[in-house]
C-alpha cells in the first residue's frame, strides 16, 4: 500500500473525528468525521472559518498549545458551532505529535460528543484492577498498549484508547519492537504508525485466552 493511502486509510476512515495543528494553530490534517462533524471541507481549510481556531477560541487554542509544548495530554469540554448553526458540546482529548527525533512538532485532537458520551459507559463496574490501580507493571501496561493496538495506529491514537500517557506509549513501543512483538510501518516528520507483528498477535491470542480481553474498550 502507498504511504499516503495508508495514512488516508487509516485517518479518514476512522470514525472519529481528528484534527491536528502544528504549534501555531495552523491546521495540519482534518478527516473526514471532522468535516462531517463540523461542516466545513478539508480540502478549503482558511483559518477564520475553523471552529477550533477562531478568535473566541484563541485563549482555548493557546491553553492547548502550551501543555502541548510542555509534553501534557489534556481533555476538557468545550463547545463549539458547526457551519449550520448548531451548537456542538465536545470533549477534546489531545497528544502531541512528534518528529523521528521525539520533538514536538504539533498537536492531535480527537473529538467526541458529550450526547454520544453520555450513552456508552466506556469502563464498567467490575473492570479489572489492572485498570483501575493507578500503579500498574511494565508488563499490564505494555499488553494494555498491544491490545488497543489491534490494527495500524499512531502513538496518539494508542495513547488515547489505552489510557496511558503518549511518552509512556512511546517508550513501551520500542521495547516491544525491539521484542518483535510491534513494529513500526510508517514514519514521517509527524506521524509514526504502528501495528503488531505475527509474533504480537499470537501473544494477543494468548492474553485472551487468559481472559485479559476485557481491557479492550
Amino acid at each position: 500500500m502507498h504511504e499516503l493511502d495508508l495514512i488516508s486509510s487509516i485517518f479518514y476512515g476512522t470514525s472519529e473525528a481528528i484534527i491536528a495543528l502544528d504549534l501555531n494553530g495552523k491546521v495540519l490534517f482534518w478527516n473526514n468525521a471532522a468535516e462531517k462533524l463540523f461542516g466545513y471541507k478539508k480540502d478549503n481549510l482558511i483559518e477564520k472559518y475553523i471552529p477550533i481556531i477562531s478568535n473566541q477560541s484563541k485563549f482555548e487554542l493557546n491553553y492547548v498549545i502550551q501543555k502541548t509544548i510542555e509534553g501534557k495530554q489534556t481533555n476538557f469540554r468545550t463547545q463549539k458551532q458547526s457551519k449550520d448553526g448548531s451548537i456542538l458540546d465536545l470533549i477534546f482529548a489531545t497528544n502531541p505529535i512528534t518528529n523521528q527525533l521525539g520533538e514536538i512538532i504539533g498537536v492531535s485532537i480527537i473529538v467526541q460528543q458529550m450526547p454520544l458520551l453520555k450513552k456508552i459507559s466506556y469502563l464498567p463496574l467490575d473492570i479489572d484492577p489492572i485498570i483501575r490501580g493507578q500503579k500498574r507493571t511494565f508488563e499490564e501496561i505494555r499488553n494494555l498498549i498491544m491490545l488497543n493496538i489491534n490494527n495500524k495506529k499512531t502513538i496518539n491514537q494508542i495513547a488515547n484508547d489505552s489510557g496511558v500517557n503518549w511518552r509512556t506509549v512511546e517508550k513501551h513501543l520500542t521495547f516491544l519492537m525491539g521484542k518483535k512483538l510491534v513494529k513500526e510501518i510508517f514514519s514521517s516528520e509527524y506521524v509514526r504508525i504502528f501495528e503488531l507483528t505475527e509474533l504480537g498477535n499470537l501473544h494477543i491470542q494468548k492474553l485472551k485466552k487468559e481472559g485479559l480481553s476485557k481491557l479492550i474498550r
